[in-house]
């Protein structure tokens, strides 16, 4: 198995952690060796009882040990995921996570690098995926969709046919993208809400139908 090391260390780094379990159970791929934070706050963290060490960002990428590993993101922050991005992702091997449960025509999908694809996910056909990006529990992707690069898809999103996403985008729980939206980069769609027009750079949008409210700085 090949060492894989998570960054994050909170809630969705254990997210990871579970999704790296489920896929070994289908093929022993993956082993975590441990967790990447900037500024640790503990050198262990904690996950069944099982006890896994904490690296320090910029000392672990200093250690040339370390280039053949795996990495994958524990993060849900667009911004936190391009940063990621800009520094390692050409460098280092960033594979994709797909749970064992994701329904797809894979076939005719593309993706780039080190994207997470949790359980319950679904993606038709005709489908353009970038880097770094996140799929959070039983979201869907539909025909002839998109999507860029570090942006964060949360649970129950449904993202509808011929939608066009950016890059650096958060999209709510449950929120909703009609048939051939287009959403440019660095926007913040809120939980629920229903996107019926097209959005284009750092905004904030909210409501049934999503009215964008602010900008998203």
């Amino acid at each position: 198995m090949k060492k894989i090391y998570i960054f994050g260390t909170g809630g969705f780094a254990k997210e990871i952690y579970f999704l790296i379990s489920e896929i070994n159970k289908a093929k022993s791929t993956f082993e975590v060796a441990g967790f990447i934070d900037l500024q640790p706050k503990s050198q262990h963290l904690e996950i069944g009882g099982n006890k896994f060490d904490v690296f320090d960002e910029d000392s672990f990428f200093k250690d040339s040990s370390n280039a053949d590993a795996s990495f994958a993101i524990g993060i849900g922050n667009p911004k936190v995921l391009n940063s990621i991005k800009s520094k390692y992702l050409s460098a280092y091997d960033f594979p994709n996570l797909i749970h064992p449960n994701v329904v797809g025509l894979f076939e005719t999908i593309q993706f780039g690098k080190g994207n997470i694809i949790t359980a319950g996910c679904i993606f038709t056909v005709d489908i353009t995926i970038g880097s770094l990006n996140i799929f959070n529990l039983n979201s869907t992707i539909g025909h002839d969709s998109q999507i860029g690069d570090c942006n964060v898809i949360n649970p129950g999103t449904n993202i509808s046919g011929g939608v066009y996403i950016g890059n650096n985008n958060l999209l709510g729980t449950n929120s909703t993208v009609l048939q051939y939206i287009k959403i440019g980069n660095n926007n913040l769609i809120g939980a629920g809400a229903m996107l019926n027009t097209n959005i284009e750079n750092n905004k904030v949008a909210v409501g049934l139908p999503a009215k964008e409210i602010k900008e998203n700085k």
